[in-house]
């Protein structure tokens, strides 16, 4: 399941009025350790002060003088995802979190980038699959084409078993390294699992095998460590948004997923590239 603000919003906050004075709000941040505070003029909020702007104000002043504007709610139920793009599109320094008009907690850029750090794969440095799920559901919500390319490492058993876990890790990570420096600009990579990665992208079939086939060649062309010879084979799956009616988007992302894995299953069991989705009939894709 995707993260959630709700889920690391920092709920320990004080609203404070307009009209207190700076020399107050300080003691109350020194107090309580608390950085962030929302600043409210007749139940509404107009700013935020944060520990940067109480020390750079006036103690004698009041709390409408010091506040920044460079704020932006958000719901509850905003992703994690969503929430770092807001902070990588937008000039802001916080997110108030709201529910029902009313503010139940607040997220600093750090507090995101410790959560965001756990969903960032150690070995590769690439995110994890929470974040792709986040990415495909957003293209579906979008109606925008979309289809995931499912890639493994072929043999890759093999090479563990015979030259070692650590040969394996080094070529996880080159591998990682390819595909993020040669993906499209608009595509989204993760690393799924072992020795599986998903790339999404908003294409229709026939632009994503194009891709699937750059990556496949610029992998099985590529000088590894100790002159390995690696290659990879991919399964690729389309989903036409616009064909219907979505009701469960999770399920639907689910499904997408599971059937370029299969396809990328069937194509490494058959020693070719990449098969797509299409090509393989019911009985394998149910």
């Amino acid at each position: 399941m995707i993260r959630k603000v709700s889920d690391i919003m920092n709920k320990d906050f004080i609203i404070m009025n307009a009209l207190d004075g700076v020399r107050t709000i300080m003691n109350i941040s020194l107090e309580k350790g608390i950085g962030y505070f929302p600043v409210a003029e007749e139940e509404r909020i107009i700013g935020v002060i944060t520990y940067k702007e109480l020390m750079q104000a006036h103690p004698n002043r009041i709390a409408a003088d010091a506040i920044t504007q460079n704020f932006l709610s958000i719901n509850t139920d905003t992703s994690i995802w969503e929430a770092k793009e807001l902070f990588e599109g937008k000039n802001t320094e916080s997110l108030l979190v709201e529910k029902n008009n009313e503010v139940v907690g607040l997220v600093t850029e750090s507090d995101l980038s410790i959560e965001l750090g756990k969903h960032i794969d150690l070995l590769t440095g690439l995110y994890k699959s929470d974040y792709i799920y986040y990415h495909i559901a957003k293209l579906i919500e979008n109606k925008s084409g979309i289809s995931v390319i499912f890639i493994d490492v072929n043999n890759f058993g093999y090479i563990d078993k015979e030259y070692g876990h650590i040969c394996g890790d080094k070529i996880l990570k080159e591998i990682a390294i390819l595909l993020n420096k040669h993906k499209d600009p608009d595509t989204y990579l993760c690393r799924f699992g072992g020795d599986e990665y998903i790339v999404v992208t908003p294409y229709h079939m026939e632009k994503a095998k194009s891709m699937a086939k750059k990556l496949i060649d610029i992998v099985g062309t590529y000088k590894f460590h100790d002159e390995f010879n690696v290659s990879i084979s991919a399964g690729i799956a389309e989903e036409r948004i616009y064909q219907k009616r979505i009701t469960d988007i999770y399920t639907v992302v689910s499904n997408l997923i599971n059937r370029a894995s299969l396809a990328s299953s069937r194509a490494k069991k058959n020693k070719c590239e990449f098969i797509t989705a299409c090509e393989m009939n019911i009985d394998e894709i149910a």
